[in-house]
């Protein structure tokens, strides 16, 4: 059975106060060598008091302090950065993003599949995709407008240009201009060959 090791952290504060309670033993009741125990805590402290130094003489002698701009801040959002022609597809159908993904790798894209809200909005948060395609209903559309909502606000936080797009099988009327209005790029519904015009409309813009 392998053993664990385990360290403990003393601060300066916790050793003197140790050091105290050695000296207000009365010397009838010590049992053990105070006088050792004295020397290991005080060799301890020594230890301690040059790991300190070292490390105050190392920072000041490295390179000044950066001040980080709010830019550089959301910026590091986006430190894992992904090819330039780079997809996040989101729906709950894997048929859907099977077919998505192949057509949009053989586009030369690198394709990142997501299969609901919260997995897709942590992939937006990690990576800087330039186009984003989600389905309305993952698995209602309650779901796909909160989606909608966050990335558009995630996109205007990051100053992203981010072509974010629609696609369902709804013909309402409703779901399209309330779509367009929360900010989607683009609204497809999923007719015949609409993967097809979906491909063409990604190509031309």
């Amino acid at each position: 059975m392998s053993e664990t090791k385990r360290t403990i952290e003393v601060d300066t504060e916790f050793l003197e106060s140790l050091y105290g309670l050695v000296d207000k033993i009365p010397p009838g009741e010590k049992n053990i060598n105070l006088d050792l125990l004295k020397d290991l805590i005080l060799d301890i402290k020594r230890k301690m008091e040059r790991i300190k130094t070292e490390a105050v003489v190392a920072t000041s002698g490295s390179s000044h302090a950066k001040i980080q701009t709010k830019s550089e801040a959301q910026n590091d959002i986006l430190d894992d950065q992904l090819p330039e022609k780079n997809i996040l597809i989101v729906d709950d159908l894997g048929v859907i993003t099977y077919q998505l993904g192949v057509m949009f790798r053989n586009l030369g894209y690198e394709v990142t599949i997501a299969k609901e809200i919260y997995d897709a909005i942590t992939k937006y948060k990690k990576f800087h995709f330039n186009l984003v395609i989600m389905d309305l209903f993952i698995p209602t559309d309650r779901e796909g407008f909160i989606l909608l909502d966050e990335l558009v606000k995630l996109a205007k936080m990051n100053e992203s240009n981010t072509v974010i797009g629609v696609m369902t099988a709804s013909s309402k009327r409703e779901h399209r201009q309330l779509c367009m209005k929360k900010g989607a790029d683009f609204y497809i519904e999923k007719v015949e060959d609409w993967q097809k015009e979906l491909i063409e409309y990604c190509e031309k813009n």
